[in-house]
């Protein structure tokens, strides 16, 4: 598979970052920096899933860290039977804005596609335009919405796929 260690980037702005496997190190910093709405023990267990998905051959869960260590980003790969599901995307505030979350996306549609998945899905509340349209702009195509609560109460979810064929 695809190596998250060799993945670099220097951006346009000389921003230098690099996508690594996620460690259980990391629940604290991705708290502080990428999921501060969300308690603490909801991202020790987001890590818990990512490392479980890895070890069982069905995913990963990878980390965005600036040049000096720091991490700016995160998001999982998971294989379900249908199809391969991109979730929890996010990238800290301050670091928006400068490709980090396409390096993601990017990142993970291609270990979707080394893992030999046909189809690969990832969600949005319908209220987030921004990260609607960076799916689209990647390819993705709207699929379903679905009302589900996201942590503030049920909302509509939109659900884009991308067919790797």
């Amino acid at each position: 598979m695809t190596d998250p260690e060799e993945n670099r980037a220097d951006t346009p702005d000389n921003l230098v970052y690099h996508l690594r496997p996620v460690r259980r190190e990391d629940v604290t910093l991705l708290h502080t920096r990428c999921f501060p709405d969300r308690e603490r023990e909801w991202v020790a267990e987001l890590v818990r899933r990512a490392h479980r998905i890895a070890l069982s051959g069905r995913g990963l869960g990878i980390v965005a860290e600036s040049g000096t260590g720091e991490p700016i980003g995160f998001g999982q790969l998971t294989l379900w039977p249908r199809a391969a599901e991109i979730s929890d995307v996010v990238v800290a505030p301050g670091w928006r804005g400068r490709g980090i979350g396409t390096a993601i996306i990017k990142f993970l549609i291609g270990a979707a596609r080394e893992m030999n998945a046909e189809r690969v899905e990832i969600g949005a509340a319908q209220s987030n335009e921004r990260a609607l349209a960076l799916y689209r702009s990647l390819g993705f195509s709207d699929d379903r919405v679905l009302l589900l609560d996201l942590g503030n109460g049920p909302e509509p979810v939109v659900f884009l796929a991308l067919e790797l064929n």
